[in-house]
């Protein structure tokens, strides 16, 4: 009895140290590591370093279809998905607004799982509420809406001439102008090629990838909330 026991005991212990030193082969053969990135098959050279980094964040979802990542640059971006966006840039306190109705116009019109997000940064004023009190979570972002936004979030003030080259900059309403200037000069959102803002178009979901790429390595990005 006593030789069975100590079989098992030997027997045991060869197993332990047979899953202890393949662990520790793994890790120094790095075989244990993160899924390899899968490149959505809709982007180009030109944003592709930016999807990745916000895709990996986890700041702009993907979509899969019929086995094939896609990113749908081209998609303009709503108010609602900004919200979500902004809540894990930010790192929001997203459980906490969970169960706190804030009372704005068209609250009860919202999903439910998309209500904390837009609580969040309602709350923390990251976005503004319409005249009218509405959310308005499926209306796109305009781009100067989205300066607006991000330019709050760089701290002091600048003037590098970058907005002033902007040919049509002066068409940013009144209310957007001070944050869109400040996004425009640190170099957080750009022009087009002709010179112009276009500060009424949709944003879209690869100008959002780039315009975050551009903040994350911003030293003038602030966390208002920490």
């Amino acid at each position: 009895m006593k030789r069975k026991n100590v079989s098992l005991i030997a027997g045991a212990a060869v197993c332990t140290l047979t899953v202890l030193l393949t662990v520790m082969y793994a890790v120094v053969s790095g075989m244990f590591v993160h899924a390899e990135y899968t490149p959505p098959c809709d982007t180009d050279s030109i944003s592709a370093e930016a999807i990745q980094t916000v895709t990996e964040r986890g700041l702009i979802p993907t979509e899969q279809h019929a086995g094939a990542v896609y990113f749908y640059p081209d998609r303009s971006v709503t108010r609602g998905e900004l919200a979500k966006t902004l809540c894990i840039l930010l790192s929001l306190p997203v459980k906490q607004y969970a169960e706190t109705p804030l009372g704005f116009a068209d609250e009860a019109t919202i999903p439910e799982a998309d209500l904390p997000y837009i609580r969040a940064v309602l709350a923390g004023g990251y976005i503004r509420l319409f005249g009218d009190y509405t959310f308005r979570a499926n209306d796109v972002l305009s781009r100067e809406e989205t300066a607006d936004i991000f330019g709050s979030l760089l701290s002091g003030a600048v003037s590098t001439g970058k907005s002033e080259a902007l040919t049509d900059f002066e068409a940013v309403s009144d209310h957007f102008r001070a944050n869109a200037k400040k996004a425009v000069d640190y170099g957080i959102m750009i022009g087009y090629p002709d010179g112009m803002f276009r500060p009424k178009e949709a944003l879209t979901r690869k100008e959002l990838a780039l315009l975050l790429h551009r903040l994350l390595q911003n030293e003038h990005f602030i966390k208002r909330n920490s």
